[in-house]
């Protein structure tokens, strides 16, 4: 199994949580009142300057009413994920072009 770099998990985690919590339109203050950790390591995790502790990811996962795994997944990157109006509604993508490489002579 290839090992994760921990930068990659850490961005992920801190993209997912600050999504989640500007969803339900909370601050850091409202998400760490309502999962029962100190306000100063939501911060921390969206900065990803923290390691937090399974017990702190249960514990946020429960107040976003998310699983812990849900923290951790990528999104954004399948078709379901892109709002409605960016697929073309024939379903293909977008027009392609032919372009000249540059320096390339005419002919």
């Amino acid at each position: 199994m290839r090992r994760r770099n921990t930068e990659h998990t850490k961005r992920l985690l801190a993209r997912n949580l600050r999504r989640l919590r500007l969803q339900r339109e909370w601050s850091q203050d409202d998400l760490a009142g309502a999962a029962g950790v100190r306000q100063a390591l939501v911060s921390a995790l969206e900065v990803t300057t923290s390691n937090p502790t399974l017990e702190s990811l249960d514990k946020i996962a429960a107040a976003l009413d998310v699983e812990v795994a849900d923290l951790l997944v990528p999104t954004g990157k399948t078709k379901a994920d892109l709002p409605v109006a960016n697929i073309p509604p024939d379903g293909r993508g977008a027009k392609q072009t032919r372009h000249r490489r540059v320096g390339a002579s005419r002919r």
